[in-house]
């Protein structure tokens, strides 16, 4: 399954549109959400407040951690990575994209 896919469908999952039933990977990120160890891809992307087009999520492990990285294009057109503690939500780190 190409990347582009698998980070849709972790989307999809994150945001309680979709039933994983297909990958681990779908299926831990729901068991997590379920489990209130991580907060809904829903309340990140609230607290973004970045204006833009969301191109890519994934739920990764980087430093001990959970974080959500999300890639946006602003309305400039640069592309913008955020991480947020996907425990806590609080914003780790932004950056343009090079």
């Amino acid at each position: 399954m190409g990347r582009l896919m698998t980070r849709t469908l972790l989307l999809l999952v994150l945001l309680g549109g979709l039933t994983p039933a297909f990958t681990s990977d779908h299926d831990e990120a729901l068991r997590l959400k379920q489990a209130g160890e991580i907060l809904p891809l829903k309340t990140i992307l609230e607290r973004l407040q970045q204006p833009g087009q969301i191109l890519e999520v994934e739920l990764e492990h980087k430093q001990g951690r959970l974080v959500y990285e999300l890639e946006l294009l602003d309305e400039q057109g640069r592309v913008w990575e955020f991480y947020f503690d996907a425990a806590s939500g609080e914003m780790i780190k932004k950056k343009i994209e090079n």
